[in-house]
């Protein structure tokens, strides 16, 4: 195989040429990648993104481990045996390496670096057979011909292998001519947990990356100053108003003492001063200010009852909710204080009627946003722990890539800077909406620093990408978020210049925020995005609720689920949850049943429809 080059961007090759994934070169041969030669580090601290790490592998360690222990790949977090790096340069090798004969189906395996080599039957030059092993646990390997039973060490040849079902395909011996009772399907000589599948490659089931989005993440200087215990509590505390917005607020609450008062006094005594010392005054004042600041919003934040786990699940949203604000924010006000011209005035009041209009709290334009992606791993044959077939249940495993020469599995990433639209929904409203719909009976609460307050109390965090929330308020919560991200999603991309699937999405469910931000896996920002906050948001805005109506209606609203790929799907690479919990009849209201005909309805609950109610 001669050598060649093909160029990607850092942020392309996260997904389409990671080591052990299989992918397609420019001339159609398959090739797998391999480790890269050049690295370097990636300008993230490891510990910032251990939490999120924990949470997208304790499913698969669980399940691995059956709950008897945490399992070995969270012990590989835990102990910090993972590095952020950034690969510089990109590699593969043909693979598989085996070749067969289209006319008599002679099947052989060659050296990685060996050219096609010619059938013995003069049929010509074999074509590279693309066909590999592969399991749930991350086996990959080449498909491997049984011997001959007659001990004859005559090639051997496959027949049938353009049949689509596996049973199918014979291997004989073209010694011989005799037929191996041994099938294409065998054990997994890697974990011995069952039989392997035999899948053409490239394609997506052969590698699932496990990738994690970090939003406006700090670098290895400014860490520091985010690394108190406290940051997540923090965070939490500015959601619910007890803490200033922003990140020099949120740097100060993590940094004030509740002993502020007692340092300070210690420190005059070590100075021989007294306390009524002119230079002390002011400190003393100070000292006491934080000390009281201090224990408030800490004791407002464990009022709450939030438990360890749950407290860090929604301190981490709250706290990439600040970050992702803070990213050159844009709002309306700036807007209407420094308008492009004099006659956009009009438009962007009408920009706040609108959001009443669709019970927002605000919508800001993130001019750069840094957006981290990095790769932990990966998975085989599904993204998800646990794999459901007509043969049974299959458990995944988790894969790191192979510790480099410190000992370390290195993970891949890319920072790069985006533009996108933070929405975040008017709490009370939520609420609202969800006595409405009878999902709860009476919530109590009048303001939106109340709503905020009851939404964290009642809701459990959501962890799990791929299945609903069993919970019923969290589900119903995330399914608003998760629909109204979807419906803007798609309102926007008319306008932006960039196809739905450009967009990728953040949600918040814990804060009833989402973020939409262009996620092309280029180098550069386009634009559009402000674009259409400068100017066409109100035309997108007067979208949202304008056709309620699918294509498949009335079956999509009434068995459906509320959401099909005519309405609010999206691709994949575009959505957080895999289409996972949506349902127009959220936004909309549950449809009338027709006469004479009662469906049952989505967990017991009648809608009333968030933009209606």
């Amino acid at each position: 195989m001669s050598y060649d080059e093909m160029n990607r961007t850092a942020v392309q090759s996260l997904w389409n040429h990671m080591p052990h994934q299989p992918y397609g070169w420019h001339d159609g041969t398959a090739v797998v990648g391999m480790a890269p030669r050049q690295v370097s580090t990636l300008d993230i601290p490891e510990a910032w993104v251990a939490p999120q790490l924990r949470r997208l592998i304790r499913p698969f360690a669980q399940l691995r481990s059956q709950g008897a222990n945490p399992g070995p790949e969270l012990e590989i977090v835990d102990r910090e045996q993972y590095r952020l790096v950034q690969a510089e340069d990109l590699r593969a090798e043909r693979f598989p390496n085996t070749f067969i004969c289209t006319t008599c189906g002679h099947f052989t395996r060659i050296r990685p670096g060996d050219d096609a080599p010619a059938c013995p039957a003069r049929h010509g030059t074999l074509i590279q057979f693309q066909f590999a092993e592969m399991h749930n646990c991350g086996f990959l390997a080449e498909l491997r011909p049984p011997p001959c039973a007659r001990g004859c060490h005559a090639p051997q040849q496959l027949h049938n292998w353009r049949r689509l079902s596996l049973a199918q395909w014979i291997w004989r011996c073209s010694g011989c001519k005799d037929r191996s009772d041994q099938g294409v399907i065998r054990f997994c000589v890697q974990c011995r947990g069952g039989r392997i599948t035999v899948q053409r490659v490239p394609q997506t089931s052969a590698h699932y990356p496990k990738a994690l989005t970090v939003l406006n993440p700090p670098t290895r200087a400014t860490y520091v100053a985010l690394a108190g215990d406290d940051v997540r509590a923090a965070a939490v505390g500015q959601l619910i108003g007890v803490v200033d917005p922003g990140i020099t607020a949120l740097q100060s609450a993590v940094g004030a003492e509740d002993d502020a008062l007692a340092k300070v006094q210690e420190m005059s005594k070590a100075l021989g001063l007294s306390l009524d010392d002119p230079m002390l005054v002011p400190l003393l004042e100070k000292a006491r200010q934080s000390d009281v600041e201090g224990g408030t919003w800490r004791a407002q934040v464990e009022g709450l009852g939030l438990s360890p786990e749950t407290l860090e699940v929604v301190g981490d949203e709250a706290l990439a909710l600040t970050l992702a604000g803070a990213a050159a924010p844009l709002t309306v006000d700036d807007l209407e204080v420094n308008p492009p011209a004099p006659s956009l005035l009009p438009t962007y009041q009408r920009y706040r009627q609108l959001f009443d209009r669709h019970h927002l709290a605000d919508v800001t334009l993130l001019r750069e946003l840094p957006v981290a992606y990095v790769v932990a791993g990966y998975t085989r044959l599904s993204p998800q722990a646990l794999q459901r077939t007509r043969s049974g249940d299959r458990t995944t495993w988790f894969n790191f890539f192979d510790p480099d020469k410190s000992g370390k599995h290195p993970m891949y990433g890319k920072r790069s800077d985006t533009e996108g639209l933070l929405v975040q929904i008017d709490p009370l409203q939520i609420v609202r909406w969800l006595v409405d719909s009878g999902v709860v009976l009476e919530a109590g609460v009048t303001d939106e620093g109340g709503a905020r307050r009851w939404l964290l109390g009642a809701c459990e965090p959501v962890v799990d990408a791929f299945n609903a929330p069993g919970h019923r308020i969290t589900a119903a919560v995330l399914g608003l978020v998760h629909s109204m991200s979807h419906r803007f999603m798609k309102a926007l991309a008319v306008r932006c210049g960039l196809h739905a699937d450009s967009l990728a999405e953040y949600l918040f469910p814990s804060a009833g925020a989402f973020l939409i931000y262009a996620n092309t896996r280029s180098e550069f920002t386009l634009g559009g995005i402000e674009h259409v906050f400068r100017f066409d948001l109100a035309d997108a805005l007067e979208e949202l609720d304008s056709d309620p109506r699918c294509v498949f209606d009335p079956p999509c609203r009434r068995s459906f689920g509320g959401a099909c790929a005519a309405c609010l799907h999206t691709s994949e690479v575009a959505c957080e949850r895999f289409n996972t919990v949506l349902d127009r009849n959220m936004l909309f209201g549950t449809l009338p049943a027709p006469a004479g005909w009662t469906p049952a309805a989505s967990d017991g609950v009648t809608w009333r429809g968030f933009w209606t109610q």
